[in-house]
């Protein structure tokens, strides 16, 4: 994963009229990489990486500051109490196990 420097000296170095290879020689990276960026920068119009897929969180943001809310006001209640607390809040239902990975 190259850092966002990188991937804007990738950018500003073809805009100013490098060739990829000069760029990759120039910046110590592979020719593939400095090709990637610049594709993906032609394509998009962003050097910046799409987002990974992948499984969808089951909380929401605001069901997550529920949770932290529940166990800020009793730290040391059970889990689950505090999964009860939680599902009589909120319009889903929670498990344990999705409580304790949070």
């Amino acid at each position: 994963e190259l850092s966002e420097t990188l991937r804007e000296r990738i950018v500003g170095a073809f805009l100013g009229g490098a060739k990829q290879r000069e760029i990759s020689v120039q910046l110590g990276i592979p020719t593939s990489t400095v090709y990637d960026t610049i594709k993906r920068y032609r394509k998009t119009g962003s050097a910046t990486p799409a987002k990974h897929p992948g499984r969808p969180k089951i909380l929401t943001e605001c069901d997550t500051r529920a949770l932290q809310r529940v166990v800020r006001s009793d730290r040391f209640s059970p889990l689950g109490d505090i999964t009860n607390r939680l599902n009589s809040s909120l319009d889903t239902t929670l498990y344990y196990n999705t409580i304790r990975n949070y």
